[in-house]
C-alpha cells in the first residue's frame, strides 16, 4: 500500500512538473475551486469530488475556503449480532463541507500552498443484512493539512494527509463492531481554479 501510494504520488508530481509555466507573479485571483480526488485510509478508500468558493477577495499569502463535497467508497466492518462477528464489506456515499485555512508561497515558476483543514460529512452505507438508507446512518468528522503545487494556471495537484473518525447514529448501532474509530488517510488529487 506504501509503495503503490508513494508511486501514485511522484508520477502526479513529474507529471505536473511537465506544464510547468512561469506564472508565479501574475494575478490569481479565482472565486471557486472545484477537484477530483481519491482517498484510502485503514478500513476504506473511494474517489470524491469537491466544489467550493475562495472566502477571500482577494488571495495573496492567506488561504480560506468553503467546499462541498459529494463522496462514493468501500471498505470492511464488522457485525457483531453473532457469536463469532463477521468480517463484511459495506458501500456507501457521503456528503459533507470542508473548511480549508492556509498560506501561500509563490516560488519560481508555480504557487505552494499549505493548509489545514477540518471536515463534516453524513453517509449511508450498505452491506449483507442493512439495505442502503436504513439506519444507522454514518457521521465522519475529518482533520489534517495539504498542499497545493500549482504549476499551471488554472490547476493544481493535492496532497492531503489527515485522519478520520467515523461512528454511527440512529438505529440500532449495536448490530456494528469496530465501525466506530479512528483511521489515518492519504489524499490525492487536483484542483482547478475559476
Amino acid at each position: 500500500m506504501k509503495r503503490t501510494s508513494f508511486i501514485l504520488v511522484l508520477v502526479a508530481f513529474l507529471c505536473s512538473v511537465g506544464f510547468a509555466q512561469d506564472f508565479s507573479s501574475a494575478n490569481m485571483n479565482y472565486r471557486f475551486v472545484s477537484g477530483g480526488f481519491w482517498s484510502c485510509g485503514q478500513d476504506f478508500s473511494g474517489g470524491f469530488g469537491e466544489f467550493g468558493i475562495n472566502c477571500l477577495p482577494e488571495e495573496k499569502t492567506f488561504v480560506m475556503r468553503d467546499c462541498i463535497f459529494l463522496q462514493g467508497e468501500g471498505g470492511t466492518l464488522r457485525k457483531s449480532s453473532s457469536a463469532h462477528p463477521d468480517c463484511l464489506e459495506f458501500g456507501g456515499a457521503q456528503i459533507g463541507n470542508k473548511l480549508i485555512l492556509g498560506g501561500r508561497t509563490n516560488c519560481t515558476g508555480f504557487i505552494v500552498r499549505s493548509y489545514g483543514f477540518i471536515s463534516g460529512a453524513l453517509g449511508l452505507f450498505s452491506c449483507a443484512g442493512h439495505p442502503f438508507g436504513k439506519m444507522p446512518w454514518m457521521i465522519n468528522l475529518a482533520f489534517g493539512g495539504g498542499f497545493e503545487f500549482q504549476f499551471q494556471q488554472n490547476s493544481a495537484f493535492v496532497i492531503e494527509f489527515g485522519g478520520v473518525n467515523r461512528f454511527l447514529v440512529g438505529g440500532n448501532k449495536s448490530d456494528f463492531e469496530g465501525y466506530s474509530r479512528s483511521s489515518p488517510a492519504l489524499t490525492i488529487g487536483f484542483r482547478s481554479f475559476n
